[in-house]
Order: structure tokens, then C-alpha cells, then sequence
């Protein structure tokens, strides 16, 4: 066995002790003065940044409510945009939305519940993986016919590995799914299409939608569009969630499907997230529509390639494969491709 020619100089195992006792020491005290720290936080500074947050959750609430209780056409009654019969009147818009008071309850309950089911979903995954993040912040819109943009949670991702960024990319859209599947198919196997539909806004049905409809509807063909005053608030609640679902699968950037896209190919995932942008911004041309130019705003502001993980080179496995593949037709089966009209 051969032995370096220190292991027998006294002085150098004396100074190697000395070293190693010394950073004992200093490790120990740092421990003991971080267990020790029992200083209460900051009057007026919550641990949990949780105030503004709560702020938009309730300005989100009351917007889906409002845009519920007018039977989903806010604009309907606001001549400045050209799309209302009606002027504002204040007694009539009151009386409006007592009438309605039910259908705008049942809209934001199983709407909301939906959109925070899906945030919920990343957040609680964070934590488990102790990533840091924030509570989910709605986006209200009372003039939108589903009177929300969505809600969005900001995370730390460069401190997440390929594995985790996998299981966080797939957990709000699997959560927000188990609660928007059933609400849809309640809303569909409610639907009663014999009363005419009036009003700006008609949905064009995405093809799962259009399967629940044939299936809860025996001997009836699915109808490519309907009029958003035709629908029941579960319906509509139910198609939002499976939009918001959809939307969030496609494989862009930091969206849940360009975090799926990226742990599973790579760099070539860059690839794809450019050639599906080209697809997109000509089908908008062709169409002369702007459904999707603000999504589009936001993706190339946030970057259109994924960054790379804290440790790419960590395996997913198996079952992640299956199920990361399978997700990639969430898009097709949630999303039509018009998805609002404006009649």
C-alpha cells in the first residue's frame, strides 16, 4: 500500500486538523444561529406575499360574474363598441344581472374553479420541489365574453431540473382537466340548441367537445358553432377551461406545453416552437383574423425557446414519456381553430 509522504509529517496533520476543527466550528455556529432565530417577521410584511394576489383573485371573481349575469355579451350593451342594440342604462343593467344572479354564481364557481384547479396545480408542484414561486395572479376582463385573461404564476425555474420542470409543465393542465371534463360534460348534455341564438359572439366547437355532444346526444350531429346565448353557464365554463387547457399545451416557450416539448426532445423542441409560430402567424394572415396576436405578443416577449434546466442530463423515465407524448394532443382534441367569432 503506498501512503503519501505527508501522512506521517506531524506538523501537516496538525495544521490539517486545525483546518477541519475550524470549519467545524464555523458550520456549527451558522447552524446554531439559524435555529436559534426566532425574531418574529416585520409587522406588515406577511411571509406569504399573499395580498395582491388575493386582490386580483376577487377583482376575477366579480368580473366572471358580471359577464355571466349579462348572458356572457358584456359588449352587448356598450354602444361605444359598436356591438350593442341597447344603451347603458344603469336600472336595466341592475336588473339584468339580478335576473341572471344563479347563472353568474354557477359560471364563476365552476369557472374560477377550473382556472385556479390549473394554477393550484404548478403551485403545489413547486412547492414540493421547493422551487420558488408565486400564489397565482387572475387577470380580470369584464368586457371579454369569459370575462377573464387567465392567471399566471412566475417561478424560478432555473432552479428546477429537467424531471421537475416536467412534472411542473404537466400538473396545472392534468388539474385544471379532472374538474373541466365534467363540468363540460354537464354543460353539453344540458345544451338545448331549439331556441334561436341572438347576439355578437358565436364558439366554434372543439373536436372533444364535439364527441361529448354526439355521445350525450344519441342520433344528433354536432353543430360546428354556437351562440354564446344559447349556452348554459357549465357549458361555458367547461369550454373555457378546456381552451385555457389548450392554449397552455401548445409548444411555445415557457408555456406548459414548451416545458413538456423541451424536457422531451431538447434543443429540438426550438425547432418545433419556430415552425408552429410561422404556421400560426400565416393561418392568421390567410384568415385576416387577430384571434391569437396577443398570445402570440406574449410568447415572443417571454422568449420563444425554452431555457435550458438546472440538470437537463436527469432521465424522466418511462412513464413521463408515455405521458408527455399523450399530452402533446391536448391542443387538438381542446382548441377549434377559430375558437370565438364575432358574428
Amino acid at each position: 500500500m503506498m501512503q503519501s509522504s505527508n501522512d506521517h509529517d506531524p506538523q501537516f496533520s496538525e495544521e490539517r486538523q486545525s483546518v477541519i476543527t475550524d470549519a467545524h466550528i464555523r458550520a456549527a455556529a451558522e447552524e446554531i444561529a439559524r435555529m436559534s432565530d426566532t425574531r418574529p417577521p416585520e409587522v406588515g410584511k406577511p411571509r406569504l406575499k399573499v395580498l395582491k394576489p388575493l386582490f386580483w383573485l376577487v377583482v376575477t371573481l366579480l368580473s366572471v360574474f358580471f359577464v355571466a349575469a349579462l348572458n356572457f355579451m358584456p359588449m352587448y350593451y356598450w354602444m361605444p363598441f359598436g356591438l350593442g342594440e341597447a344603451q347603458v342604462d344603469a336600472i336595466g343593467l341592475r336588473a339584468t344581472i339580478l335576473k341572471n344572479f344563479d347563472q353568474g354564481l354557477i359560471y364563476m364557481l365552476c369557472s374560477m374553479g377550473i382556472l385556479l384547479s390549473h394554477e393550484f396545480g404548478h403551485y403545489f408542484t413547486t412547492r414540493i420541489y421547493r422551487i420558488p414561486s408565486t400564489l397565482p395572479y387572475c387577470i380580470p376582463c369584464p368586457i371579454s365574453p369569459v370575462g377573464t385573461f387567465g392567471a399566471v404564476i412566475l417561478m424560478d425555474g432555473r432552479q428546477a431540473d429537467r424531471r421537475q420542470i416536467f412534472d411542473v409543465g404537466l400538473s396545472g393542465p392534468i388539474a385544471g382537466l379532472v374538474l373541466a371534463i365534467p363540468v363540460m360534460w354537464h354543460g353539453v348534455s344540458t345544451l338545448d340548441l331549439s331556441q334561436p341564438g341572438y347576439g355578437p359572439f358565436e364558439i366554434e366547437l372543439p373536436l372533444l367537445v364535439q364527441w361529448m355532444y354526439q355521445w350525450s346526444h344519441p342520433g344528433q350531429v354536432a353543430p360546428d358553432t354556437v351562440v354564446f346565448s344559447q349556452l348554459t353557464p357549465t357549458f361555458v365554463a367547461g369550454w373555457f377551461g378546456l381552451v385555457v387547457t389548450g392554449l397552455n399545451m401548445v409548444p411555445m416557450g415557457q408555456l406548459d406545453g414548451g416545458h413538456v416539448t423541451y424536457c422531451l426532445f431538447g434543443k429540438a423542441a426550438h425547432w418545433l416552437a419556430r415552425i408552429l409560430m410561422v404556421l400560426v402567424i400565416a393561418y392568421q394572415v390567410y384568415m385576416e383574423s387577430m384571434m391569437f396576436i396577443l398570445m402570440i405578443i406574449m410568447i415572443m416577449a417571454m422568449g420563444l425557446e425554452h431555457p435550458p434546466t438546472r440538470d437537463d442530463s436527469v432521465k424522466l423515465g418511462g412513464v413521463r414519456w408515455v405521458i408527455g407524448l399523450a399530452s402533446l394532443a391536448i391542443p387538438f382534441l381542446c382548441l377549434a381553430p377559430t375558437i370565438i367569432n364575432v358574428r
